[in-house]
């Protein structure tokens, strides 16, 4: 069994050009400066040890200036306290950057906006290699819609809900926002998507090619043993991948008696596929093996970030969890429009696929407890429920299940459905356009927040991203092209100009492939 998906490579190619389309082509965040730091070191010089920011950028009250990021290790030098995971997703970009900055036009690193807050010396190679790689999760998020869209694939969906949702996804969800940032969500929505698709291929195949299934259960259990490289909160949701591979292998003992011999009885369902489940938890528990140790070597304690507890603690979670559900600031179903729009899709989804829909509400789940019960549960500076991000690919199989069953709704729902979809489209577009640090620093000097910025940005309706990024301006480097074009250097522009055909061909494309699965229905 391996399920057609037309179109999907399509939607890859297109995401990919819309994404990098609307990129700010710099780094945004004193955390992505920190990561690119480390991404630069590894590559130039074979080290996790960076320099740090020079000057005072998100350190707690109380912390000295330029300490913001990194911690002295064992040894005397700096490391950040970020997962390493994503510098080495992006060692590649960088690479291509060192390589192609000496024949790169002066003219283009200055495509960006210059009237923005930066974290490292403004030079044209520093310049040009921050630009580069801060594009990584363009690339990242357009695999992570693809890869959306053979999960829902192999878990029996028709093309074209699969396809449809991966198109929802990548346009009508935060996950377009993101893509701009060095953030480590997107990565780590690839990574947990990656090891789910994992789950249901080997599930699928499990009886006719059982080797493969193994196979599977090995990539899931690599994808779930470098996801903790990525963030270390990526954690809590081994439970929830565990269960996903093991539940539905233990179905067949719903209803017998298991008094006395249940433990046996367990053995000997999961016996098939011992061997897979076997390698996966020695594969994740490898890398989780690898993140204690790269503490120790560098900490001195393997159960030490880095952070030495100067950045979060433990707190009541009660705002975190409402928060994250309602505020105008941070909630999930506002800035994740499409995944809203799936929960009308969530029973559908549960008789459908039950064990992969109860695996993403239980991922959700973990991660917003989790997550709320911490002090830096809003993210910084990010846009929306930051750290909610990477389960949103998941959450979307309850659009998927909408998606099949609209056909049996009334015409006007049909029609509000898709109505409500291409507003959400339309807002997650705008949000991917503007720059959130820049609406936090215009925030932070607003007297209506003074003193108290952040819960202003979470819970005032006018201090939200959605209000507020109507007055700042647009901060994408094509603009910058076309400014650059005007100044008598058109050669960016022409690139561009490139892409958006490559990306309009592709969106005909996955159109086709849409309107072919609708006629075949």
């Amino acid at each position: 069994m391996n399920p057609r998906t037309p179109g999907a490579a399509a939607l890859l190619v297109a995401c990919a050009v819309l994404f990098l389309c609307t990129a700010p082509g710099r780094i945004q965040f004193p955390d992505d400066e920190i990561v690119f730091q480390t991404t630069a070191s590894l590559v130039d010089r074979g080290s996790f040890a960076i320099a740090g920011i020079g000057h005072r950028t998100g350190e707690p009250p109380g912390r000295p200036p330029g300490t913001f990021g990194w911690a002295e290790g064992r040894n005397g030098r700096r490391y950040g306290f970020f997962g390493h995971g994503l510098s080495l997703v992006a060692a590649p970009m960088y690479a291509l950057a060192r390589v192609t900055a000496p024949v790169v036009p002066f003219a283009w690193t200055r495509a960006v906006r210059s009237d923005h807050f930066t974290f490292h010396v403004r030079e044209a190679r520093s310049d040009w290699h921050h630009l580069v790689v801060s594009l990584t999760h363009c690339l990242v998020t357009a695999a992570t819609a693809w890869l959306l869209v053979r999960w829902l694939a192999w878990l029996g969906f028709s093309a074209r809900a699969a396809l449809g949702t991966g198109v929802a996804y990548a346009t009508a969800t935060a996950a377009w926002p993101y893509s701009r940032t060095f953030l480590s969500e997107p990565l780590s929505a690839l990574v947990l998507l990656a090891a789910a698709l994992a789950i249901a291929q080997a599930h699928a195949l499990r009886a006719d090619r059982p080797r493969a299934a193994d196979c599977r259960l090995w990539l899931a259990g690599a994808a779930a043993g470098f996801a903790v490289h990525v963030h270390v909160v990526n954690l809590v949701a081994w439970p929830c991948l565990a269960g996903y591979a093991l539940l539905p292998m233990l179905a067949s003992l719903k209803g017998q008696d298991l008094k006395g011999r249940f433990v046996r009885t367990c053995l000997k369902a999961l016996a098939p596929a011992r061997r897979g489940l076997i390698g996966a938890a020695l594969l994740a528990g490898a890398g989780l093996a690898a993140l204690l140790l790269g503490q120790w070597l560098r900490f001195g304690d393997p159960l030490e970030t880095g952070r030495f507890g100067h950045y979060s603690s433990w707190t009541n979670p009660w705002t975190g969890l409402w928060a994250q559900m309602v505020a105008p600031g941070r909630s999930l179903w506002l800035y994740a429009p499409a995944a809203t729009l799936g929960l009308l899709g969530l029973r559908a989804a549960l008789r459908r696929a039950p064990a992969a829909t109860w695996f993403a509400l239980s991922l959700v789940v973990t991660r917003w407890l989790v997550v709320s019960a911490r002090t830096d549960w809003y993210g910084g500076w990010g846009l929306g429920p930051r750290h909610l991000m990477p389960a949103i690919p998941l959450l979307m199989i309850g659009f998927a299940a909408a998606v099949e069953t609209l056909p049996q709704r009334a015409k006007a729902v049909q029609r509000v459905f898709w109505a409500a979809l291409a507003c959400g489209a339309a807002l997650t577009g705008f949000l991917a356009t503007r720059s959130i640090f820049e609406w936090m620093i215009v925030l932070t000097n607003d007297p209506r927040a003074a003193g108290h910025v952040l819960e202003t940005s979470h819970f005032a309706p006018w201090a939200s991203p959605i209000a507020g990024f109507m007055t700042i301006q647009p901060d994408v480097l094509a603009l910058g092209a076309v400014k650059l074009a005007r100044a008598g250097h058109p050669g960016m522009l022409i690139g561009f100009a490139g892409l958006a055909v490559i990306g309009a061909i592709a969106a005909v494309l996955v159109g086709r492939a849409l309107w072919r699965a609708r006629e075949h229905r």
